[in-house]
């Protein structure tokens, strides 16, 4: 009895893996002939260090790739593109390329030819399509590089479409390597995120960044080199997203600048009151004294002169000068004698 229960397990499982490899083989897209999207890609290099310091230069490209002819697994394909250089030490000239290729939808290399991919080592992953029914976490080959698939449903803004979102697989890439160009000798170091259409694997855009760090024509260096390119209309529909979530840790890191000047302005505005309400809190302990001015002693009246003169009988009179001391009243600031209890001017007490 149990062997036959356990039959039958056996079975049911085997029957949900055919059907699972099925749904993945039918979910995988087949390229029809007329396929194609056209693109617009922008190279930057920039944040130059030493001997690049300064030195900036941009290439503008368009171009176009269309499957022609499909044999079994190979598809015949024809690429174009232009481009225009330009640097900021006033170089600038244009290029352009065309032909044709065949690549494999079972490997997705390139089987005979390229669309101009110089200095890679085969096999040579072409840059443009996946299968799209790998899982997160599953991982494919672009040109040399390895990606990892980290979102199947992310909202990729097209900044070539209006900046509208657009549904998409996200996966990343990262390497290093030895540059050795008219740019100089380098350890060339990237990451690179390229994004594809759900429903096709078809690439929607790609974000591409480098550090580079070594020396050209023998004196250190360094720079930044991106590339950044985005589909401007395609045979496949892409379908509508709608924008991220906002992040509320980068909504403070951008609001941050502002928060800072209005937590200095409020500290400020604190160190004002506090300042004001102790100068008022001192001023409050004066003692209050008359507005007007107090009535002033009346010297006594000096005794009239005598008539009668009498130069030989009488000592002449002994006049006593008497220096008194003064004081500046600590309210009004007048001298008053030390004599005195309270300023005669404005009333308030000497001591």
């Amino acid at each position: 009895m149990n062997h036959k229960v356990f039959a039958v397990a056996l079975s049911i499982m085997l029957i949900a893996l055919a059907v699972a490899a099925n749904a993945n083989s039918v979910s995988a897209y087949a390229p029809q002939s007329g396929d194609f999207f056209n693109y617009s890609e922008t190279t930057t290099v920039n944040n130059g260090q030493n001997s690049y310091s300064g030195y900036t230069d941009q290439t503008q490209t368009t171009g176009t790739e269309k499957m022609n002819s499909i044999s079994g697994s190979n598809v015949s394909t024809t690429y174009s593109y232009s481009s225009q250089f330009s640097n900021n030490q006033g170089l600038s000239f244009s290029n352009s390329s065309s032909g044709s290729y065949t690549w494999s939808t079972s490997s997705f290399t390139y089987v005979k030819g390229t669309d101009h991919q110089v200095g890679y080592t085969n096999p040579i992953y072409v840059w443009f399509g996946m299968n799209p029914s790998l899982p997160v976490g599953g991982t494919f080959y672009v040109l040399n590089t390895q990606f990892t698939v980290l979102s199947m449903n992310y909202s990729l803004q097209l900044p070539t479409e209006g900046n509208k979102y657009v549904q998409s697989i996200q996966t990343k890439g990262t390497g290093q390597y030895q540059r050795n160009d008219s740019y100089g000798l380098f350890t060339a170091s990237y990451t690179w995120y390229e994004y594809f259409d759900p429903s096709t694997g078809y690439i929607i855009g790609y974000s591409y960044v480098e550090q580079d760090n070594g020396s050209y024509q023998g004196q250190a260096g360094s720079f930044t080199y991106t590339d950044n390119l985005y589909v401007t209309s395609t045979s496949y529909n892409l379908a509508p997203a709608n924008p991220p979530p906002v992040n509320p840790i980068d909504t403070l890191l951008a609001l941050a600048p502002y928060l800072i000047l209005a937590l200095i302005a409020v500290l400020f505005a604190v160190v004002i009151v506090v300042y004001a309400s102790r100068r008022r809190r001192r001023m409050d302990t004066i003692p209050e004294h008359p507005l007007g001015p107090a009535t002033l002693p009346r010297a006594p009246l000096s005794t009239p002169l005598e008539s009668a003169i009498d130069l030989g009988s009488k000592p002449p009179p002994q006049v006593v000068i008497r220096d008194v001391a003064k004081v500046n009243c600590k309210y009004c600031g007048t001298l008053i004698p030390t004599t005195l209890d309270t300023c005669p001017y404005c009333g308030g007490p000497r001591r």
